[in-house]
């Protein structure tokens, strides 16, 4: 089946991560736990995926 971000739902990710109990996360929301140890406020979502200019 399709892998569903636990978090926010998307089926959207350039790279599927893990929270500690071992469900799947998508990148932000993946990213977001790790720096604030807590998870993504789903206010903070959007289908779209900001490019970043480097």
């Amino acid at each position: 089946g399709t892998t569903r971000c636990t978090n926010c739902r998307t089926g959207n990710t350039p790279l599927w991560r893990r929270n500690p109990q071992g469900q799947p996360l998508c990148n932000a929301c993946g990213l977001f736990l790790k720096l604030h140890g807590t998870v993504r406020p789903l206010s903070l979502k959007t289908d779209i995926i900001k490019k970043r200019n480097r």
